[in-house]
């Protein structure tokens, strides 16, 4: 998604602060606050980095991460002024129980978890004493909004969770397809293509 359009929709949506935190830079985050700033959205610079542990998510970046190792992250995130993010915290993560004291929050309502990762996400942000924050987790430009919040002044703590959306399969397998290719996973996309289909083919005759 370009990143003015992002912001554009944005504001359609009656936000006026979001974040963009592209998986593996800063840079939509940065062309995003130009626009922010003509548009009068705030954007906060992020990134959302593949650790070994799972996705951690950097806020208020002004540097690349270039490591990989969860706690090295975390630390480049730190080493930069920036914050650190817990996202889903029971999808595809590994160990959230060592991972959670060392992050500054953890998200608590994601628009692309289930009800019960969510609960569980809010329950381990109770348990390590962190703040919640929330996201859309946002894919595609009809995601942006499915999630929002009510943040506490000059933190990024949810006040108020104002909308808890959730994304449609339909609209989530179109972005587990366009991220798979991008990263050039084709034989795991040939696997989950034929799941479905089989899953299609077992619901038309009753299987």
């Amino acid at each position: 998604m370009a990143p003015e359009k992002i912001v554009k929709q944005a504001k359609k949506r009656g936000l006026n602060c979001i974040a963009i935190t592209d998986h593996e830079t800063i840079r939509g985050g940065i062309e995003g606050k130009t626009w922010g700033d003509k548009l009068g959205v705030r954007v906060v610079v992020g990134s959302e980095v593949s650790t070994d542990r799972g996705d951690i998510i950097g806020l208020n970046l002004t540097e690349e991460i270039r490591v990989t190792g969860w706690k090295e992250v975390i630390l480049s995130i730190h080493d930069q002024g920036g914050i650190v993010v817990l996202p889903h915290p029971y999808r595809d993560h590994i160990g959230v129980e060592e991972i959670a004291p060392l992050v500054d929050y953890i998200e608590v309502c994601n628009g692309r978890s289930s009800q019960k990762q969510n609960h569980d996400a809010d329950g381990l942000a109770k348990r390590h004493n962190k703040p919640g924050t929330a996201g859309s987790d946002a894919h595609s430009f009809s995601e942006i909004g499915s999630v929002c919040a009510r943040i506490v002044p000059d933190t990024f703590a949810c006040n108020e969770i104002l909308k808890s959306g959730k994304m449609s399969p339909a609209a989530i397998r179109r972005s587990v397809i366009v991220s798979l290719i991008k990263k050039r996973k084709f034989g795991t996309l040939f696997i989950l293509t034929v799941q479905f289909a089989g899953k299609r083919i077992c619901k038309v005759f009753g299987g």
